[in-house]
């Protein structure tokens, strides 16, 4: 697994492109002035209740924030703000009230976009008009707002809630989401607020529960920036973000589609007696990386033990490997638990264990599925998806 794209290295590269997406070329007010570079876009408008409050176009780039423009707000709330950007990027309008509140916005030359709003709702209900993509926009901040509510009252019914209930609740949520920005997209490819509604495509937590249909709707994307932005960064970043997404996508699969032999674990029981994983060899075998302290291991626990009783006679086996460091916790969660299983080993290191490095993780818990030759066919899986993985195994 060594050469195998982690969880975190997928994340920060998804976190490095949505940073390169954004970068601009940059000309201050000064520099445009001194080359005599005249505004090329406009914004206007009018947020009732922002009197006096200065209003910043800023671009986010690989220096941080810069400031392009800024205008104060007039008494009644309208504004002027001109300004000279190179070609098409995301840039957020920004408020100085005390809420920090900001608009992000896909920007290129000619526009002359106009805002209506208040200060109140400034960031999550603009009416923007003057560009081919308002209507677009709204839409997008309306099915954002609808997808945050329903994180939120997910989140408020975690204590009272069934976990898997939650889990497929926010999923189908999720997924409604995605289609709503896939499906906008695809309307008009030349778009440019596709920027925006692609970054909620990109696989942000790694691709186990990634949807790959986006990765041709990523291409699409790619295709059409790089006809309709040809030479524009905007668009090279496009079509470099898609060809290092679809890379690491191909690097990943390789880690789950039996292809690569898990490495050994070799580590003592609770008596000090060594198991080896390599030992279950002609078994399909769960690894469960656990601790006692950990409060979602014991409630997955019970799936896991449902599981072993149900296909341990058909050849499947589960290897228990604590992040304990507490060797009576350990023994005692192992009872308590009901892990009846043989195999359990530990080097009661905590997270200075070598497992978490050893099988890319940075968060328990977690397993890995093996097939009978010891090659890895699943990561990640718990619940309904460790439930349907098995079940289209042994029956």
């Amino acid at each position: 697994m060594k050469q195998s794209w982690t969880r975190r290295q997928i994340t920060l590269v998804v976190i490095l492109l949505t940073s390169i997406i954004a970068i601009i070329w940059w000309v201050s007010r000064s520099e445009l002035e001194a080359n005599g570079l005249q505004p090329n876009i406009t914004l206007t408008g009018k947020i009732k209740g922002a009197g006096g409050l200065l209003l910043y176009l800023e671009a986010p780039s690989d220096r941080g924030t810069i400031s392009i423009a800024q205008t104060e707000i007039n008494e009644d709330g309208s504004f002027e703000l001109p300004a000279h950007i190179p070609g098409l990027g995301i840039f957020n309008l920004r408020l100085s009230d005390l809420n920090g509140s900001m608009l992000w916005l896909p920007l290129e030359p000619k526009d002359n976009l106009k805002i209506k709003a208040n200060l109140r709702t400034f960031a999550s209900k603009p009416k923007i008009s003057g560009v081919s993509w308002a209507s677009a926009y709204a839409a997008l901040m309306q099915a954002t707002e609808r997808f945050e509510s329903i994180q939120v009252k997910l989140q408020a019914a975690g204590n009272s809630t069934d976990e898997q209930a939650i889990t497929d609740a926010y999923n189908k949520a999720k997924n409604e989401y995605e289609s709503f920005c896939t499906s906008t997209i695809l309307k008009d490819l030349k778009s440019p607020l596709n920027i925006l509604l692609s970054m909620n495509l990109l696989p942000t937590t790694g691709f186990e529960d990634w949807n790959v249909d986006h990765l041709l709707t990523l291409e699409k994307l790619s295709a059409a920036y790089a006809t309709y932005y040809a030479g524009q960064p905007a668009s090279n970043n496009m079509q470099g973000q898609f060809q290092q997404i679809e890379d690491a996508y191909f690097a990943y699969t390789q880690t789950i589609n039996g292809s690569m032999t898990a490495p050994e674990i070799s580590l003592p029981d609770p008596l000090g007696e060594t198991h080896n994983l390599s030992a279950l060899k002609g078994k399909y075998v769960l690894i469960d990386f656990w601790a006692s302290w950990c409060g979602p291991c014991k409630s997955e626990m019970p799936n896991v033990i449902a599981l072993y009783n149900k296909y341990k006679t058909k050849g499947f086996a589960v290897f228990s490997v604590s992040l304990d460091d507490n060797q009576a916790k350990w023994q005692a969660a192992i009872s308590s638990w009901g892990m009846t299983w043989p195999d359990h080993v530990s080097d009661l290191k905590g997270w200075n264990s070598t497992m978490p490095n050893l099988y890319h993780f940075d968060g328990i818990p977690y397993t890995v599925l093996l097939n009978p030759e010891g090659k890895i066919i699943g990561t990640n899986l718990r619940g309904k998806k460790l439930q349907d993985k098995l079940a289209s195994i042994f029956e």
